[in-house]
């Protein structure tokens, strides 16, 4: 949905909810708090110009091996911001894709910051990206708990929701999530899945979100197909001069529309190729990719 790149947002503590915008980028990433929450560093205290520093460096230079290994050096030293650190090599361990090692980081920052909705944001996703739904659900309920201004903004929430089974409480997110971001298609998309789920397809066609000047392609296309205007090969055919990162978008969604649609295979199909993007920093493929991992039984 909405893009700010892993590993590049500071670490969370005391925060206050700000709108969202949608995404310019050629990429579509879409981390959980991010987007959502300010970024401020997990403790009051000041941060030293190394160490730390440079692990958000590595970071930024697509060196999670080297971040991750930072920032266990700073754990294991008397000193130095534990939870910051531990955050850190959270991100750098999920860009790896060592997820169960980076759950037990997230967790631990929440274990030490209960009432920090930033840190359960994080939490929140990390259990999803595992395919534990109902532990994300209730990290997420704990961050709105704590931090009531940004229930809207969690759109990660209802795609929780909807994997979870829990369908109606799914639509009735991406209804409010609305509010703070009008223009997002995906938004109307995910609220056409959970509709078609909990009252049928014709109920949800008629119950689409209107969506105006979202500029990513193949996002016009996209609503057009779920609103049974447009055939899946447009959206298909609306990607393929975009590149890799539109391309991953058509299939995803494609995909998802097959399978509400009742065809089975070729939904398969469709978010096959999307997990085959293998685009890790993106919050949405590991939708596609937990998506395959649930309908296959893994």
């Amino acid at each position: 949905m909405l893009a700010v790149p892993a590993g590049l947002r500071r670490p969370p503590r005391a925060v206050r909810p700000r709108a969202l915008t949608p995404s310019r980028g050629p990429v579509w990433q879409a981390l959980a708090a991010a987007a959502l929450l300010s970024a401020q560093s997990l403790s009051g205290e000041p941060q030293p110009a190394q160490g730390l520093d440079a692990a958000i460096d590595a970071l930024r230079a697509n060196q999670p091996g080297l971040a991750a290994s930072i920032a266990t050096e700073v754990l294991a030293s008397p000193a130095g911001n534990r939870d910051r650190a531990r955050w850190i090599r959270a991100v750098a361990r999920e860009r790896m894709g060592e997820l169960h090692l980076a759950l037990e980081d997230f967790a631990a920052v929440a274990e030490a910051q209960p009432e920090n909705p930033r840190a359960l944001v994080d939490l929140g996703s990390a259990r999803f990206k595992v395919g534990d739904m109902e532990g994300a659900i209730s990290a997420l309920d704990t961050a709105v708990a704590a931090e009531p201004g940004i229930e809207a903004q969690l759109w990660q929430r209802g795609i929780a929701h909807y994997y979870a089974g829990r369908f109606r409480e799914g639509a009735r997110q991406f209804e409010i999530h609305r509010r703070v971001n009008p223009r997002d298609v995906e938004n109307s998309a995910w609220h056409f899945l959970c509709v078609a789920k909990a009252e049928g397809l014709e109920q949800a066609r008629a119950g689409l979100i209107p969506v105006q000047g979202d500029p990513r392609v193949p996002m016009a296309e996209v609503l057009r197909l779920f609103a049974g205007e447009a055939r899946p090969e447009e959206v298909i055919g609306a990607a393929a001069a975009e590149g890799p990162g539109a391309m991953f978008y058509a299939h995803l969604y494609v995909g998802l529309y097959r399978e509400a649609t009742g065809d089975r295979q070729l939904a398969r199909e469709h978010i096959a190729k999307a997990v085959e993007s293998d685009l890790r920093g993106n919050y949405m493929w590991h939708v596609a990719r937990v998506h395959q991992m649930m309908r296959e039984g893994r």
